[in-house]
């Protein structure tokens, strides 16, 4: 189970990661909205890891247990997406902190502890976002009858 969770949470980031440095390529980095999309990149993530372990136990996982699954490949991903992203901020660009600072949902402690602050929100987004789209994900896989196409 964990090795499914931080295989998928491991690809999650990647793709996290990916996409932030493609908007960053492109010039789009500093439309935050566009963020919604890391939420659809981690349904993604969490929604093939749960697939992967039903794949695996042969249709037969527990409720909690593909929840578990959920849990460990966003929280991986968030941890590591969120550790590049303060990284990168730091070493690259103080712009995109400017940016950031601007925004009202991260607060006055942003001048003072601008990692930590940036840390924590990424942290906050991710696992809520991962936890509620394991917990969607698994009122779908939970029952047997729904089988995943091409498995037994």
């Amino acid at each position: 189970m964990e090795k499914i969770g931080l295989k998928y949470g491991l690809f999650t980031a990647l793709a996290l990661v990916s996409y932030f440095l493609l908007m960053k390529v492109v010039g789009l980095s500093h439309i935050i909205e566009l963020r919604f999309l890391n939420g659809l990149i981690m349904a993604v993530g969490v929604t093939l890891s749960i697939r992967a372990l039903k794949i695996m136990r042969q249709g037969n996982i527990g409720y909690f247990e593909g929840l578990g699954v959920g849990v460990i490949t966003s929280v991986l991903a968030t941890v590591v997406f969120a550790a590049f992203m303060v990284i990168y901020i730091k070493a690259f660009d103080d712009g995109l902190l400017k940016v950031l600072a601007g925004e009202q949902f991260f607060g006055d402690r942003m001048a003072i502890t601008p990692g930590v602050v940036i840390f924590i929100v990424l942290m906050l987004e991710g696992v809520i976002s991962g936890f509620m789209v394991s917990f969607i994900a698994m009122q779908w896989f939970k029952r047997r009858d729904h089988k995943v196409p091409g498995s037994p």
